[in-house]
């Protein structure tokens, strides 16, 4: 088991890939938004549109991936282990909406994967501040 002085700086780091992964998400997710699905379009944006969209439900595999990782080093280090559980309980949520999202093309559910982006990166970031307490902790004592 390693210890909290070099063990914080992995839920950090898990924190900020989290981070980055839900910005290319909602990223793609606003260019899903504004190209339209596939059916909606022609030709080449057919295409881009298509592409995107497909990028979006990878990286939200990709974003569940995260969350996994992020509450794996929470609870083996101590940390923040309740808001990396509702985190990854929150992005579960917000892939199963948007895959409802898809089906019905409800701008409802679509607010409720932004509400979810909103949710989860403010839990990750009280996940990385607690990592970083808890390691400037370690380095005074």
């Amino acid at each position: 088991m390693s210890t909290p002085l070099n063990a914080s700086p992995v839920l950090v780091r898990r924190s900020r890939e989290a981070l980055s992964t839900l910005a290319v998400q909602f990223l793609l997710g606003m260019g899903a938004n504004l190209i339209g699905s596939p059916e909606e379009n022609a030709g080449g944006a057919r295409v881009v549109a298509g592409i995107i969209l497909g990028l979006h439900a990878l990286v939200g595999i990709g974003v569940i991936v995260v969350a996994v990782r992020v509450w794996l080093a929470a609870r083996r280090e101590g940390v923040a282990q309740t808001a990396a559980l509702w985190a990854f309980i929150v992005i579960i949520l917000t892939f199963l909406v948007g895959v409802g999202t898809m089906f019905t093309g409800s701008g409802w559910m679509s607010f409720l994967m932004a509400l979810g982006f909103v949710v989860a990166a403010a839990l990750y970031v009280v996940i990385g501040a607690g990592a970083l307490r808890r390691q400037r902790s370690s380095v005074a004592s």
